[in-house]
């Protein structure tokens, strides 16, 4: 009720504005007073919904998984680095991409069964794997990675999307892949996927 006010009175100073040809004028408002705000899409980029959404997907398999029960009461503690998942979308959605692996990194921290390798430590050797125009998501370079950090585990990731367009909509359709690789031995430990499907459509 209160953000509907809230427009009506924008549209009101908007016409006052046109009347009297002057400015118009907007308001600012916080998420805490108007929940309604963070509802919406803006775009058909990842928004805090969106990877809200993809988290609680991928962290419910994960930690539900076998590899994850076998290995989070072990002694020694068993290490894991997390790297950055890779942007093979025509979206630019990297800094969200950072953010959902922060949350699952978080997550690993807060469950506290794993040593978590710092994504800060883990910076100059990406670099260096980017400037020799290597994949991280390839196993071989994620294995390498791992072992140079002192992780026995890797998390990494990829995100691809499906763009459409027609006259009067544009779809994206993005699909996510996160899994967990032994450094020592390659294998798939632990792998899922999850969607989301965001749109522009025109008239709406």
């Amino acid at each position: 009720m209160r953000l509907m006010m809230i427009g009506a009175l924008l549209m009101g100073m908007s016409f006052a504005g046109c009347a009297n040809t002057g400015p118009s004028y907007g308001t600012f408002v916080r998420g805490a007073d108007e929940p309604v705000i963070d509802q919406p899409a803006m775009s058909t980029g990842l928004d805090k919904r969106d990877l809200e959404k993809m988290f609680r997907s991928l962290q419910s398999t994960l930690f539900r998984s076998d590899f994850y029960h076998g290995l989070r009461d072990r002694t020694p503690t068993a290490t894991v680095a997390v790297l950055p998942m890779v942007n093979d979308t025509s979206e630019h959605i990297d800094r969200q991409l950072d953010a959902l692996l922060a949350k699952v990194e978080t997550a690993f921290v807060g469950d506290g069964g794993f040593g978590v390798v710092s994504r800060g430590h883990q910076a100059a050797l990406i670099d260096e794997l980017n400037n020799q125009q290597s994949d991280y998501f390839d196993p071989d370079n994620a294995a390498r990675l791992g072992r140079l950090v002192g992780a026995e585990f890797v998390v990494m990731g990829k995100v691809f999307d499906a763009a459409e367009r027609t006259d009067d909509m544009r779809r994206v359709q993005y699909m996510a892949f996160m899994q967990v690789i032994e450094v020592e031995t390659g294998i798939v430990m632990w792998q899922d996927e999850t969607d989301v499907t965001k749109a522009y459509v025109a008239g709406w």
